[in-house]
């Protein structure tokens, strides 16, 4: 009886565990997925002025809607992970449906089973960062950094560097897929069957409704559209008509009077005209005797002569074209002398095929490319080279040839040795000016870097790198470097397109550019002051983030381009805002200066901020040193600004603290600089141009002439 009873509670305890283990399971997924939610909401709502772990912001005014810890969370991820912090969200939500299947127990009863799954969220979200930075590596006006974040930075750098962006790719997307497949278990050969199965099983369905009610439907829209375009160029051609008629009556009702004004002067015969105008003359000269006997009677002016009928028709209905901003011309710059054409090639072949042999390395140079500075041997190695000890190839070749010598592999097999040439040409920055790839380029912001090796024209257009971090332990190169990119400025946009901030290093290297109509503000020289106008082009960073939003714009180009719609301008009420921005450009010749000085700290988050964002704000960042440590260059600056210009350095550490790798401390100096744009990893031999001091002053002198500057309180309130 006992035991009959105990087996009757058994079996109605069993229903009862199972009801509640299934309730608390639904409790715990209700619960993730309002975290989950919250957190999505977090990092939809972020903001770059809250307060985070990247910078500092006022608590007060936090617009995160997850609050002062939304805000936290979404600045920590979206900097670490970029766009994949949208994947801890799902992941939180994704635990909470597994909890509610009952697969969570066998993850307790084998902690091992939780091993794979980790394995392919870390390969899925490590993939997708480096994903986003190869191929998204433009910052994003949204995020505080970069699409991938530091995680993609780190990867996807470090594999295009290794593999290039194609193998990068195709790496990334195979871990990719089998992190989603280890954490999920899907099989994506599976999937495909199912997607072709009911493609296949749709696709007479589909094909009837096309057929049936598509193709009509559009056939009947268009005919719509059609009947439309008719009836406004039957309007057009009216009103063209219109049009016509009425300039025709208007030239006929001028030609009337034309010709009464030529049978009025056809009256007068040759005698009349000789009376006339010896009448004329007696009396201009009577009036001449009076002047010259009273100072204060003038002389009768000529009135002008009247215009020929001819004249009056030609400019009838002539209308002045605006008057086009005022550009420097090549014109103010020297003329560029002749140059000499490279030496003999068969001499310097064979001496780079024996300083091989002497190396007991079997190579035939298979072209030469001459250039100004550099002449590039392209040269096939028969026996077999370790490609990871091409610097101390380099190196090798260089005691031999006694010449500076940088070794590059640009496909299995070939190497691309740069020496230096025997005739040095000097490249003049009217050369880069004049050339197409200067004329030609329509952005407001293209700077002229110099030549490369072969001697083509190096321009970069400022808008797209964005900004730019050079340094060189020669201050001459680095202060050359600065006037050429401001030259390369002045010469293709005006002040009303491109304002200028200059900050001034203790050598005083801007001092020619006082009173420039391109300067938004007097030339800074003090490092205070410096820090304010940071800090004021972070306010007007947001401030131009806070307008495109008013027009539901991504930048500062489709800002000024929303401009010409006279509708766009009623939602901007105030008069200021209906204005085009214009570019900024902010250049300081030293930040070891900024650094070093008590504000340094407030100077490099706003830097931060500033080279994080302020791209599709137009305004772009050029810094400059001639100190590259890594208290200058810290890694936090390195990472904003992957575009680099190296000039000669004293030792190889340095180099690597600009680019990353060594090869700036063989640079030949002069100008000569190592070039690197986000994306590539691998820096290009640019050899930078020259402009002498006074072309720069006749320059400057000429624009100051044209138009005086307006400047701006770059005071922080």
């Amino acid at each position: 009886m006992a035991q009959q009873a105990r087996r009757t509670n058994r079996r109605s305890s069993a229903p009862k565990e199972k009801l509640i283990g299934h309730g608390l399971r639904e409790i715990v997924l209700i619960f993730f997925c309002f975290v989950a939610l919250y957190l999505f909401v977090s990092l939809l709502t972020y903001y770059g002025g809250d307060p985070g772990w990247s910078h500092s912001g006022p608590v007060e005014e936090v617009r995160n809607k997850g609050g002062v810890a939304g805000a936290l969370f979404a600045d920590i991820f979206f900097y670490l992970f970029g766009y994949f912090a949208y994947l801890f969200p799902i992941m939180v939500g994704y635990s909470g449906w597994l909890i509610y299947q009952g697969r969570h127990h066998d993850i307790l009863a084998e902690p091992r089973n939780l091993i794979i799954p980790s394995i392919g969220f870390i390969l899925t979200l490590s993939a997708g960062c480096g994903l986003a930075i190869v191929h998204f590596m433009a910052e994003s006006a949204l995020l505080p950094t970069h699409a991938g974040g530091i995680l993609g930075l780190w990867i996807g750098n470090g594999l295009v560097s290794i593999v290039d962006r194609l193998g990068a790719t195709l790496i990334l997307l195979a871990l990719f897929f089998t992190g989603m497949t280890l954490l999920t278990g899907l099989s994506w050969l599976r999937l495909m069957d199912k997607l072709g199965y009911h493609t296949l099983l749709w696709l007479p369905v589909l094909e009837r409704f096309f057929s049936q009610q598509f193709l009509p439907w559009l056939f009947e829209y268009s005919q719509q559209g059609l009947r439309v375009i008719k009836q406004l160029l039957r309007i057009l051609l009216v009103k063209l008509i219109t049009w016509s008629k009425f300039a025709y009556a208007r030239w006929q009702v001028r030609r009337k009077e034309w010709r009464k004004e030529r049978e009025r002067y056809a009256d007068y015969d040759d005698s009349d005209y000789e009376a006339e105008e010896d009448y004329f003359l007696n009396e201009k000269q009577q009036d001449n005797e009076l002047a010259s006997a009273s100072p204060s009677i003038k002389p009768k002016t000529e009135s002008p002569p009247l215009p020929e009928p001819e004249e009056i028709a030609a400019t009838a209905f002539k209308i002045e074209p605006p008057t086009p901003p005022l550009l420097p011309v090549l014109d103010w710059l020297d003329p560029t002398p002749t140059k000499t054409s490279p030496t003999n090639f068969k001499n310097l072949s064979s001496r780079m095929e024996e300083a091989f042999a002497t190396l007991q390395i079997e190579a035939i140079v298979n072209t030469i490319h001459p250039g100004p500075v550099l002449f590039g041997f392209e040269v096939q190695t028969i026996t077999p080279i370790n490609t990871n000890h091409l610097t101390e190839l380099g190196e090798a070749l260089a005691k031999v040839l006694q010449v500076t010598i940088r070794a590059v592999e640009t496909q299995p097999g070939i190497l691309t040795v740069e020496m230096p040439s025997p005739k040095r040409q000097t490249i003049y920055l009217s050369e880069l000016l004049n050339s197409p790839e200067y004329q030609n380029n329509l952005s407001p912001l293209p700077v002229a870097l110099g030549q490369d090796m072969s001697g083509q024209a190096v321009i970069v257009d400022l808008t797209r790198i964005p900004h730019i971090l050079m340094a060189g332990s020669e201050s001459a190169e680095k202060d050359l470097a600065l006037h050429t990119l401001i030259l390369s400025l002045l010469f293709k946009s005006p002040p009303s397109k491109v304002r200028l901030i200059l900050v001034n290093n203790s050598a005083q290297v801007f001092s020619t550019y006082t009173d420039l109509p391109h300067l938004l503000t007097p030339i800074i020289a003090d490092m205070q002051r410096t820090t304010h106008a940071l800090q004021w082009c972070v306010q007007e960073m947001e401030r131009r983030y806070r307008l495109m939003a008013t027009l539901s714009v991504r930048n500062i180009d489709d800002y000024n381009q929303a401009l010409l719609n006279p509708a766009t301008l009623a939602r901007l009420p105030e008069p200021d805002t209906q204005k085009p921005l214009f570019y900024v450009v902010v250049m300081i010749s030293e930040i070891d200066e900024l650094m070093k000085n008590s504000s340094g700290a407030q100077a490099e988050e706003a830097i931060t901020r500033l080279t994080q964002k302020a791209r599709a704000a137009g305004i772009h960042l050029i810094l400059a040193t001639q100190y590259p440590s890594v208290n200058v260059i810290t890694g936090l600056l390195k990472a904003n600004i992957p575009t680099r210009m190296a000039f000669r350095v004293t030792n190889k550490s340095e180099s690597r603290t600009i680019l990353g790798q060594m090869g700036a401390e063989n640079l030949l100096g002069q100008g000569d600089m190592l070039y690197m744009t986000a994306g590539t990893g691998m820096p290009v031999r640019v050899h930078g141009s020259f402009i002498s001091a006074t072309e720069i002053h006749r320059v400057v002198s000429n624009l100051k002439q044209q138009a005086i500057p307006n400047y701006i309180n770059l005071d922080v309130s």
